[in-house]
């Protein structure tokens, strides 16, 4: 029986308590690879909390990659090396210059023809933003500091920054100071300034996930550097993949788009061990949707892990808020940090400081964790909803799932006999939207290599949309390519 002590006092969550000090025992060595777990059952007895609460602890190790489970057998632990990447330094930052910022993300709306229902990935659920606490806090901005009207610090106002220093430690380990984060409209300006702090240097090829965010391809191509597509399995981008001329490798490690894989522990250190064999070699970490984990806590970021400052972590406020409020924001290692300033730091920040001082505000007051915590219910139940309403399909197609538990969508991959394309045309001509895998591919990786699936999102429509939507596409067989059905209910 594993020594683990309860603390009923300490107001942390029993489960996160077992969590931790099994994830201790893992990572300095005590349980070594290949021991087995006390079954969920006799823990919860040994300790005397349900078996619910064990389950929800051995549920998180598994998703982080610390222990696996063996069908009818138990769960075991993994291999890794036992290292606790916990102890690191203070980051020393460098003499702070003058920052720099400027403009543009995705998940851009272009007009659609109309649909009955839209199962659209990239949307979210507005309908419940606090928009009465976001008006009275314009007003009160507007009112009692006119000097946002002057030019503010070319990386982002220190208020702001601050506040995301504050938040990205607390809710994701990220360790930065404020000097280090640069504020920005939308992540796909920082990666156009990204682009030119790599052309400067030798840094001129990157890695990315194929399937995966492709407007980043797109900027670090149109900005000359060489993209490469890398390779996903189950545990994510595989570093056997990266080119061996990549001195950078794009990775969303904690819900990776569109394939929904959350990265192992044993692969992120995999990805640092990588980064840390040459000078010149960085990690992005695009942590586009982190705050929505529906089943245990979400997965620390890679950056908390990073005790050589190898990893640009990179974030944005579009899922959590909202798309038109255009605030992102990367956390640059210090050794990057002055190249930036040199090459950049006559940029300048490219979000008003009105909007910086409202967003400011909603964070430090505690509208923003509010309104997640609110947020993550409302997914949450719309997420089963899909599941549920999904399983005849899944039995009937044998149609295979993935990237459930977190996120805005969930990914169906399609057997050999239902073509994306085709499956697309069937929905529309019933009034359903569905999103294919295809264009998420980079154009230079191997057709062999490519899978079909659709994309189906969740977060804008009501619950009665996701039903009706999900029992149309079961009455109407759009999954059968034999179906020709040209009704198209607009």
């Amino acid at each position: 029986m594993l020594s683990i002590h309860l603390d009923q006092r300490s107001g942390k969550p029993l489960y996160n308590q077992i969590y931790e000090q099994i994830r201790e025992q893992i990572l300095t060595g005590e349980l070594t690879a290949s021991t087995k777990l006390p079954s969920t059952r006799s823990m919860a007895g040994n300790l005397g909390v349900s078996r619910n609460t064990v389950d929800t602890a051995y549920y998180q190790l598994q998703s982080e990659g610390y222990i696996d489970a063996a069908p009818k057998s138990g769960f075991y632990v993994c291999a890794l090396t036992p290292v606790d990447y916990r102890t690191k330094p203070a980051v020393p930052v460098p003499e702070k210059t003058t920052g720099s910022t400027d403009t543009a993300d995705a998940s851009e709306t272009q007009d659609k023809p109309a649909f009955l229902y839209d199962f659209d990935p990239y949307s979210i659920d507005i309908s419940h933003f606090p928009f009465s606490v976001w008006r009275r806090l314009s007003r009160q901005v507007l009112m009692d500091d006119h000097s946002l009207f002057l030019l503010g610090d070319n990386r982002g106002d220190q208020a702001l920054r601050s506040a995301i220093c504050s938040y990205v430690r607390m809710s994701r380990q990220v360790t930065c100071t404020p000097d280090q984060v640069i504020v920005g409209a939308g992540v796909d300006y920082l990666l156009q300034m990204l682009s030119l702090v790599f052309q400067s240097s030798s840094m001129n090829n990157i890695t990315l996930e194929s399937p995966g965010y492709t407007q980043a391809a797109h900027i670090f191509h149109n900005n000359g550097l060489t993209v490469t597509p890398g390779t996903m399995d189950k545990s994510g981008l595989s570093t056997s993949s990266i080119a061996p001329e990549s001195s950078i490798v794009y990775v969303t490690p904690s819900h990776q788009f569109p394939l929904g894989t959350v990265m192992p522990y044993g692969r992120r250190v995999e990805f640092l061990t990588w980064a840390k064999a040459s000078a010149d070699r960085y990690i992005i970490e695009d942590d586009h949707d982190s705050e929505f984990r529906y089943r245990g806590k979400p997965i620390p970021a890679l950056q908390g892990m990073d005790d050589e400052n190898r990893v640009i972590y990179i974030g944005t406020f579009s899922k959590a808020i909202a798309p038109a409020i255009r605030v992102g924001y990367m956390i640059l290692p210090p050794e990057l940090l002055k190249r930036y300033e040199q090459i950049c730091g006559h940029y300048s920040c490219t979000v008003s400081r009105v909007d910086q001082a409202i967003l400011t505000h909603f964070l430090c007051e505690g509208y923003f964790e509010k309104h997640v915590n609110r947020m993550r219910k409302i997914y949450r139940s719309k997420h089963d909803l899909i599941l549920e309403c999904m399983q005849p399909l899944i039995d009937r197609y044998g149609l295979t799932l993935q990237g459930e538990h977190a996120g805005m969508h969930i990914t169906i991959f399609l057997p050999e006999h239902i073509n994306e394309q085709s499956l697309i045309k069937n929905a529309a001509t019933q009034g359903i939207h569905l999103y294919g895998i295809e264009s998420h591919y980079l154009p230079q990786h191997p057709e062999k290599l490519r899978q079909q699936a659709i994309l189906l999102g969740y977060s804008a429509l009501t619950e009665e949309e996701i039903k009706k939507g999900v029992h149309l596409m079961v009455d109407t067989h759009i999954f059968d390519q034999s179906s020709s059905s040209a009704r198209f209910l607009s």
